[in-house]
């Protein structure tokens, strides 16, 4: 076992993260004010016997033991974290710790004055999470009113000078196509940077034979739809448009992974440059296990355990060879296509992908789709 003030850490993690960890995801709540219809956490807040909050030494010691471990980037999540009342200390300790780069990601619905507190204003970047350009397409899945509060917080934080991205879920309202106009996506995108957002950060929505599929809603798109979304957002990204835009390839054909395994084959378990941390002690690599029993180990007030039982997520992982996605790639729900890690977003400007992984640099001349 490793011995370090604070949380002890179990060897088998210590030797499984140390110098490879680049970011961590701190769960801080189960609660939120909204219930989003293709929201990963839902599960979690279901099966609950009671909402949970994340101690606040525990996220202190989560934090210096993964910093320690290597780590640059942090997120505080939820759930909905500005609901987590000691927030802004986190957000300043993370800083005094030496992350780099600590950010939030947020729904958007919270008491303007938080942007005022000195200690939140020390954030690298504040995500808003926002699914479409219209009040009705937006408020169709997030609920009534989350459009016009979302959207007035992101243009109060932008005013104060934060460095503002937007998250959104690729769902069948942005991949669609009417009367020869641009994609809902590209729609989604211009505005975003009509409202001065710096990123778009997109999330997929497939059905792939996981446990998502279960709760995720109906508002998922086809691999052909997503393809040909992805394909447009392609070309807009060739030009100078002024918003960087981060989206998942999600698939490609199989003579292309072939060719390029070393690319296209990234799997955030097999890199370990990540940990979500739960506030019912659940720690993770992928978040495709989101309501799920399975997960990489533990924490308690005491010590970060390596799981030890048959729930361990990387047992279902081929360690040391690259493969397609493991977890999306046990069904026939893809045809043609193999399915890529989630995270997989081909050149995006992010610390740890650029800093720690430095990923293109695997990129072979060209790749296509």
């Amino acid at each position: 076992m490793n011995k370090m003030s604070g949380m002890t850490v179990d060897t088998q993690f210590y030797n499984a993260f140390n110098n490879r960890i680049g970011q961590v995801f701190l769960y801080l709540t189960d609660n939120c004010n909204l219930r989003c219809i293709q929201c990963l956490y839902k599960t979690e807040l279901a099966f609950q016997l009671e909402k949970k909050e994340m101690d606040f030494p525990d996220a202190l010691g989560l934090m210096t033991r993964m910093h320690e471990m290597g780590a640059i980037k942090m997120t505080f999540m939820g759930g909905e974290p500005t609901l987590y009342k000691k927030l802004p200390e986190l957000i300043h300790e993370a800083k005094k710790m030496g992350y780099s780069h600590v950010r939030i990601d947020t729904n958007g619905i919270f008491n303007p004055s938080l942007l005022d507190n000195p200690f939140f204003r020390e954030l690298d970047e504040i995500t808003f999470s926002l699914d479409g350009y219209t009040e009705e397409m937006n408020d169709a899945i997030r609920g009534k009113g989350s459009f016009k509060n979302c959207t007035a917080n992101i243009k109060r934080a932008i005013d104060k000078g934060y460095n503002v991205h937007v998250t959104s879920c690729v769902h069948k309202g942005l991949t669609s196509q009417v009367d020869g106009e641009p994609f809902g996506l590209i729609k989604m995108i211009e505005f975003m940077k009509g409202l001065g957002v710096k990123t778009i950060n997109m999330h997929d929505l497939f059905k792939g034979g996981i446990p998502r599929d279960v709760w995720s809603g109906d508002i998922n798109t086809s691999v052909p739809e997503y393809m040909q979304a992805f394909s447009e957002v392609q070309k807009y990204k060739e030009k100078e448009n002024g918003i960087s835009v981060r989206m998942p390839q999600c698939v490609t054909v199989k003579e292309e992974f072939s060719r390029n395994k070393e690319y296209y084959g990234y799997c955030s378990v097999k890199q370990f440059d990540r940990i979500l941390a739960f506030p019912n002690g659940m720690l993770r690599v992928c978040s495709l296990m989101i309501g799920t029993p399975y997960g990489i180990g533990f924490y308690d007030k005491n010590r970060i355990y390596w799981n030890e039982t048959p729930t361990n997520e990387v047992l279902g992982h081929t360690m040391n060879i690259d493969t397609p996605c493991t977890n999306q790639n046990k069904g026939s729900h893809f045809g043609e296509y193999v399915p890529l890690c989630v995270s997989f977003k081909p050149k995006q400007n992010e610390p740890v992908w650029l800093r720690k992984l430095q990923w293109e640099n695997r990129r072979k001349d060209n790749p296509s789709p």
